[in-house]
């Protein structure tokens, strides 16, 4: 029966994707939790798109996938599951939840080095969220994945059907956890520490830096816990919250040829783990961002008598003055996810001002250098109105 299972290993892989894509559309359909952005004709050819160009570029770079490699690591008796005597049922059951935990460090490593977070943010900038955000990943993502699994099953000693159950729960449990589905709240409190749920996981697909580095988990929602990651909500809670990052928000960007350019294209932003985004922004560099038609958000925080002085202000630039700014801060919750260069006479103030910001979860906050009196030596527009 085993030998059946697995020599049918490909054919069982695609009955249960077909089946719980299936399942999880029409949940959508009847139950959706939030309303959508994009129609699913503009989302969903290319997200399954993207599932089929990964397929065909993982059966040329593997011939042998994971479950094949285990066979291979079995009859050699590589592996440290295969050096013991455990019951075969405790050997599946222990390398499916080791193969879980290997997936949760492996989203933090794509999250934390930012030339993996360039590959991976492509499944972030989805600005909708349901079962086939649950797909989208990058190729190049997929083939360092696919070489890890294959690292880890043979220094594991993973037995086959363990590979396989495991291989099929993390896709159905990837399509379940971005699933647009509303499960009632009662319930999803007492799912959640089972499984990794729609409501878990859909914060980590918030475009605030704070809620993506958080709730990596896939399958078990217990690694969250463990490793200090979890967030029980969002801030704006599940309809109010914004799905996607800050960057490419058109909706051109959803297109397939879009998608694979991505990495490529743009800088590294706020999101990637423990990357600090450089905290001065010159006049040239910003001149430059205006230009290109950037959603840079200014803000001067010189007193109003200032701001419409002598200097003058950069056109477009909003005045907060310094010390009106801990009281109106709720008013940028909206810009939290965007770029944000402050601005005053010199940089003073509004290096005070960008420390304050930063500590509220405004990631990407960055100070004039030099503030006007630069803007001014470089000749150029001001508004005094």
């Amino acid at each position: 029966m085993v030998d059946l299972i697995l020599a049918n290993e490909p054919l069982i892989r695609m009955a249960c994707f077909g089946a719980i894509l299936l399942t999880i559309g029409v949940w959508e359909a009847a139950a959706p939790c939030r309303t959508r952005a994009f129609s699913r004709w503009q989302r969903w050819p290319n997200n399954l798109g993207i599932v089929v160009f990964n397929s065909v570029i993982a059966r040329f770079a593997f011939p042998v996938a994971a479950v094949g490699t285990a066979a291979i690591a079995q009859q050699n008796g590589w592996g440290l599951l295969n050096t013991t005597d455990l019951p075969p049922l405790v050997a599946i059951v222990l390398a499916v939840i080791i193969l879980d935990f290997v997936v949760y460090l492996q989203h933090m490593m794509f999250h934390a080095v930012p030339a993996l977070w360039r590959l991976h943010r492509m499944h972030h900038t989805d600005l909708d969220f349901d079962v086939t955000t649950g797909a989208r990943f990058h190729p190049i993502e997929i083939v360092l994945s696919m070489g890890l699994k294959l690292v880890v099953v043979s220094a594991l000693g993973a037995p086959p059907v363990a590979v396989l159950i495991f291989e099929v729960l993390l896709n159905g449990t990837s399509m379940f956890n971005h699933g647009n589905i509303h499960i009632a709240p009662a319930i999803d409190r007492v799912l959640r520490w089972i499984v990794v749920t729609p409501d878990m996981h859909r914060i980590h697909h918030s475009d605030l830096p704070h809620e993506t580095n958080s709730n990596f988990g896939f399958s078990l929602p217990w690694w969250d816990r463990l490793c200090g990651t979890y967030r029980d909500q969002p801030e704006r809670g599940h309809r109010g919250m914004t799905i996607g990052i800050g960057q490419f928000r058109d909706g051109r960007e959803l297109w397939l040829d879009r998608l694979l350019v991505q990495p490529f294209r743009g800088d590294i932003g706020p999101y990637a783990l423990g990357h600090k985004p450089e905290q001065w922004i010159d006049v040239p560099e910003l001149q430059a961002k205006l230009a290109q038609n950037s959603d840079e958000v200014l803000i001067d925080v010189r007193g109003p008598d200032e701001y419409v002085g002598e200097l003058g202000h950069i056109p477009g630039a909003r005045n907060i003055p310094l010390d009106e700014l801990p009281n109106r801060i709720n008013d940028l919750a909206t810009e939290q996810a965007k770029s944000i260069t402050m601005i005053c006479k010199t940089d003073k103030r509004s290096a005070a001002a960008a420390e304050l910001m930063r500590q509220q979860n405004f990631s990407d906050v960055r100070v004039l250098k030099g503030g006007m009196e630069a803007w001014i030596r470089h000749d150029l527009p001001v508004d005094r109105q």
